[in-house]
């Protein structure tokens, strides 16, 4: 299994209570999070205030491919 994050940009009139700043991407908005399998085949996917650790993210990730 592969863990992956992409911090991207929200469009403009996104509550604030749902977007983050990703400090490390210099980006404002929300931070996805996808989990595939040795095929590409996506598991799990999670979405993300930017602001959320990567280690959050993960667990997440992980907590969604074992259900």
């Amino acid at each position: 299994m592969v863990l992956d994050t992409q911090s991207l940009h929200v469009a403009a009139g996104v509550p604030a209570s749902t977007t983050g700043h990703d400090p490390a991407k210099r980006v404002s908005g929300r931070k996805r999070g996808l989990a595939v399998d040795v095929l590409g085949l996506v598991i799990a996917v999670v979405v993300l205030a930017a602001n959320t650790h990567d280690n959050a993210t993960g667990t997440a990730l992980l907590d969604r491919a074992v259900e």
